[in-house]
């Protein structure tokens, strides 16, 4: 028995090297280690869920390491985009990035710390809406819209943003219209300019830039060049606390 445990731990140290010839495990011997590690594991098996947290924290690590590496890769396409939303100012202290679908129920959430920081920190913040629909044909139609209604001013988008983010349920074409014209939006107008190949162009050009960033999902935050995917609150309020303290 003292052979196969320093068998086991020589296996389990030498991972994928190969093994030297002392430590060859003859058949009997392997079928002794399974046996050993399946009853050590029926009598631990708090330690399955020990290695499935890691092997979670590794795979968040690893997607963390990829966002930060796309970001820089792709900074202008996030940052310098003079078609995209913008509130705020251009020597703003903070730059918030947001990817949103009108459709999101997590956009709508993440929408009232959205509209707070605004409120609490005025000229200090500015924020980047990044049109990213990804819930279907109504998702589409709502960016299409929504980028319309920008070529009527900064005020007028933010308006008409609030109003179809804050709405639940379907977004057809008629309730876009309608949310639209209670936002202050000429919809003839917007009807008119969601025509423009151009607006589809700059929806298929942010989606791919999400596609290749690894944006699975809305909404997705780059709080002052820091990654926090979905609407958690927590995450972004510290991210913000932590750019304004720095």
């Amino acid at each position: 028995m003292t052979r196969v445990f320093a068998l086991i731990a020589a296996v389990f140290l030498l991972g994928c090297q190969q093994a030297p010839a002392d430590a060859q495990l003859t058949d009997n011997e392997r079928d002794e280690v399974r046996e050993i590690v399946r009853e050590y594991i029926i009598s631990n098996p708090e330690i399955i869920e020990e290695a499935l947290i890691e092997l979670q924290r590794r795979a968040r690590d690893r997607e963390l390491r990829n966002f930060y590496t796309s970001i820089e890769d792709n900074h202008d396409a996030i940052y310098a985009d003079a078609r995209d939303a913008r509130i705020g100012p251009e020597d703003a202290d903070i730059v918030i990035v947001e990817f949103v679908d009108y459709k999101c129920s997590y956009c709508r959430v993440a929408s009232e710390w959205v509209d707070s920081v605004t409120e609490r920190y005025g000229d200090r913040v500015q924020i980047i809406f990044k049109e990213y629909p990804v819930l279907g044909a109504d998702s589409i139609e709502a960016a299409r819209a929504a980028l319309a209604a920008l070529r009527q001013g900064t005020e007028v988008y933010r308006a008409f943003h609030h109003k179809m983010i804050t709405a639940s349920g379907p977004l057809p074409s008629g309730r876009i219209d309608s949310l639209a014209q209670m936002a202050g939006v000429d919809v003839a107008r917007m009807r008119e300019d969601m025509q423009d190949p151009e607006i589809m162009a700059q929806i298929g050009q942010v989606r791919s830039l999400g596609q290749v960033m690894g944006i699975s999902g809305t909404p997705f935050f780059i709080v002052d060049g820091r990654v926090i995917p979905g609407a958690n609150e927590l995450g972004l309020e510290q991210a913000l606390q932590a750019a304004l303290a720095g």
